[in-house]
């Protein structure tokens, strides 16, 4: 069964990197994301595919008389070079046709050219050494323009498969590392019998993994508050979780130790502070002091508490992910309930 699932998988991701090769865009372009086909609007029309000699003679005589068209229009404002608007045709036509369409597009243009701007027009006269001149001058400026824009498609579609196998190497990652945690958790639950333990447990590393999907298209920065919303104040309401500060972005790295960090703190909170009575409340403010992020915990309304007479794996946690953050931790057990500040050097 694991090898037919393989092969599955194996087939699923070549029909996916098919289509992608099949249309580089063309407006349009279609790509396997979590198992749904996305169409998503492309950067540009490119065409992976160069058509065959009648398709990229078709591109040509059409930006070559797109180009005929603006050379006429562009006679009508004042006397101009005759290959002003075919440089750009040749360019145009390369990068969306590919090479044979732009070496068609220059003797193309010459001939355009040649028939309808050189006198007398509409008709292929006699050509002056200064006009063969110019021929030859396009001819191998425009030879240097398809080399490039050859070299630039294939750069693009070169970036392009590297970022293919960029998404599939993190699907594959998060897949394989949600299967272990599953199985993780499964041996934690029938090895340790106290329930409330294995709970915690399996709590933690829930979310060291969901740390790790942080190799995405977002770039890596995120939001304080987006942060503090889904790791706290969506499990337990905006009413007893508030919420109070400035837009900030974090980068990848700290928003996966302050996961960490205040995932600890709400289970500490939910066992021994605010959140263990229905009318404690929990307020996070921070602000920003120079180039550091001063965050303040607080809780009101919970049981009294006092310094801890030792430090458990939480806390110990907490300290460790801190340090290798550069942050510093301040706690104070006052009788409202516990408080934490954490500065935090901006990167």
């Amino acid at each position: 069964m694991r090898a037919a699932a393989a092969a599955t998988n194996h087939r699923a991701v070549c029909t996916s990197r098919q289509k992608m090769r099949r249309w580089n865009g063309l407006l349009f372009y279609e790509k396997l994301t979590g198992g749904q086909d996305v169409v998503a609007i492309w950067r540009f029309p490119y065409r992976r595919v160069e058509p065959g000699f009648l398709g990229s003679l078709a591109f040509a005589l059409v930006f070559v008389a797109l180009a005929v068209v603006a050379r006429l229009l562009l006679g009508l404002i004042g006397s101009t070079l005759y290959f002003a608007a075919f440089f750009p045709a040749v360019l145009v036509c390369t990068l969306i046709a590919g090479r044979l369409a732009g070496l068609l597009a220059i003797p193309l243009s010459i001939a355009a050219v040649w028939w309808a701007f050189i006198p007398p027009a509409y008709a292929f006269g006699r050509l002056s050494p200064a006009d063969i001149a110019n021929f030859t001058m396009f001819a191998l400026s425009s030879l240097l323009v398809v080399v490039l824009a050859v070299n630039h498609r294939r750069n693009v579609f070169a970036l392009e498969d590297r970022e293919q196998q960029r998404e599939l190497l993190v699907n594959e990652l998060e897949h394989r590392s949600r299967n272990m945690l599953a199985v993780m958790a499964s041996l934690v639950v029938q090895t340790i019998t106290d329930k409330d333990e294995a709970d915690t447990l399996i709590s933690r590393m829930r979310v060291s993994a969901d740390n790790q999907d942080l190799l995405d298209e977002h770039g890596g920065a995120t939001d304080v508050r987006a942060l503090f919303t889904a790791s706290v104040q969506d499990r337990y309401g905006a009413s007893r979780i508030a919420l109070t500060g400035p837009d900030l972005e974090l980068s990848c790295r700290q928003a996966r130790g302050l996961r960490i960090v205040f995932h600890e703190m709400t289970t500490n909170a939910v066992k021994y502070g605010a959140l263990s009575d229905a009318a404690g409340r929990v307020e996070i403010i921070w602000s920003v002091d120079g180039r550091t992020l001063v965050i303040d915990w607080r809780e009101t309304g919970g049981p009294r508490v006092a310094p801890p007479a030792r430090h458990n794996f939480g806390s110990k946690l907490i300290d460790i992910t801190l340090k290798q953050m550069n942050a510093r931790l301040e706690p104070t057990f006052a009788e409202t309930g516990y408080c934490y500040r954490i500065a935090l050097p901006l990167a």
